[in-house]
């Protein structure tokens, strides 16, 4: 869906990227001036950077409405990733800038990852790693079986239920169908039942009776801590949860809970509330119970994410350009 752009005359575009690092940005097809930063950290650095830009490119870096009143050419603020909960919408609502994404890049990668992160959880991966490089308990007990506080159970027997289904949710169901779980997609959780949609079931009833329950929808006011005490104690004390969506869709002081009292069997997750996560600022890695799986928001890295990103931004920053506005979250 497109609309159009708003017309500039003959002032030229400056484009600047705050964090390159995060993948290498194309070459565009219009007269602009380019400044690109490895990465960028601090708000008052930020500001001084983007000040006159009229494109902002970003991953990682948060534009707030500080940045956003600071900025005096601003018009696109384009995201080189899904996404786009670290920007002030409301600021760039009322300044009447536009903010883009790249819709669906990174899902395949997403996908996979979620299920690497699941099998982790699953089969104590990181726990019998650390057994086996040990090279004491193995020898000397003759198994570890002992670090499975439950029998593991097959793909067949499991009931994957996916909250989030947009292009990351639709991978995950097409994984877990071809490993054979049984797989229900759940509604959002303000709708009523009485309105769930086809092919959906009711939040609450996805959250009661699947076996996994993996978290692939965007940050927003709706989703924010919408699983917490009264949903992990509602699942079952043989799941996993798996969150590849955002730390604040997850309240972490809860989760740590139920993994601690047994509520679930076990999670993993690849986000945090406050990223980079530190031993200082989060909880979860400070007091991290063997049952819980982490890795640091890696998992739309791969080869094919990376090229969609770089052509996702290139059409949305040419076709502003050139007049149309294309993959707009506002």
């Amino acid at each position: 869906m497109g609309s159009l752009a708003p017309q500039r005359g003959d002032e030229l575009h400056k484009v600047v990227c705050l964090d390159a690092y995060t993948c290498p940005v194309p070459i565009f097809d219009f007269a602009h001036e380019y400044v690109e930063y490895h990465n960028t950290i601090g708000e008052d650095l930020i500001i001084e950077r983007v000040r006159d830009a009229t494109i902002i490119i970003t991953s990682r870096v948060p534009i707030s409405a500080r940045t956003v009143a600071a900025c005096f050419r601003l018009e696109l603020i384009a995201f080189m990733t899904t996404g786009t909960d670290i920007a002030d919408k409301k600021a760039c609502r009322a300044r009447g800038i536009t903010v883009c994404n790249a819709p669906g890049a990174n899902a395949e990668s997403v996908a996979e990852h979620a299920f690497a992160l699941y099998m982790a959880a699953k089969r104590q991966v990181v726990d019998l790693h650390r057994v086996t490089l040990e090279a004491e308990a193995w020898p000397r007990e003759k198994n570890v079986f002992h670090l499975y506080p439950q029998l593991p159970r097959v793909m067949r027997h499991e009931i994957l239920g996916i909250v989030g289904y947009g292009a990351i949710g639709k991978y995950a169901e097409a994984i877990g169908k071809a490993l054979g779980m049984s797989v229900v997609i759940a509604e959002r959780k303000s709708t009523p039942i009485s309105k769930v949609r086809p092919g959906r079931e009711p939040f609450e009833e996805v959250v009661k009776t699947c076996t996994v329950l993996l978290l692939a929808c965007p940050l927003d006011e709706e989703s924010s801590n919408m699983i917490s005490e009264p949903e992990l104690r509602a699942m079952r004390p043989d799941s996993i949860v798996v969150n590849v969506a955002r730390g604040g869709v997850m309240n972490e002081a809860a989760l740590l809970r139920a993994l601690k009292e047994k509520w679930i069997y076990a999670a993993a997750t690849d986000v945090f509330v406050t990223e980079p996560a530190t031993k200082e600022g989060c909880q979860l890695i400070r007091d991290c119970p063997s049952n819980l799986t982490l890795s640091p928001h890696v998992a739309w890295y791969g080869g094919t994410c990376l090229e969609n990103l770089q052509l996702s931004i290139k059409e949305t920053l040419e076709s502003y350009v050139a007049g149309k506005v294309i993959n707009s979250v506002l």
